[in-house]
């Protein structure tokens, strides 16, 4: 949100900045609404960025809590003489494959969330 305003301030001049914020889009008859839209603009960019991200960590590490579970469910058994060998390979097999398809999503992921900034960022140099 921070670096959107410095390079609209930047590319547009503070007062070609503010004079946008109150007549684009509809323009300047409408001066509220515009400046209520390009506020809603501003912090739902902040917004999507945060919630994608919090998704995303949230996702991940509540499916490594379910592989690690499986480990504990393994533990719970019963002795060693009776302890579920199935379990306890699924248990290795689920973790190791879901840690090599995390590490492939949060690059993507990543990816992603540098595109939309770059996007973002060149929104702050377009006139509306």
């Amino acid at each position: 949100l921070l670096v959107c305003i410095y390079y609209n301030i930047k590319i547009k001049g503070f007062g070609g900045w503010f004079h946008e914020l109150f007549s684009a889009p509809f323009g300047a008859k409408l001066a509220p609404a515009n400046f209520l839209l390009n506020l809603v603009e501003f912090l739902s960019k902040t917004v999507s960025h945060g919630m994608r991200l919090f998704g995303n960590m949230y996702a991940g590490e509540l499916v490594f809590l379910l592989i690690a579970l499986l480990g504990g469910a393994w533990a719970a058994s019963g002795s060693v003489e009776v302890m579920d060998p199935i379990l306890f390979v699924f248990h290795i097999i689920a973790g190791l494959a879901w840690a090599i398809f995390h590490i492939l999503v949060i690059t993507l992921q990543a990816f992603i969330f540098m595109a939309l900034a770059f996007v973002y960022i060149g929104q702050a140099h377009d006139a509306h």
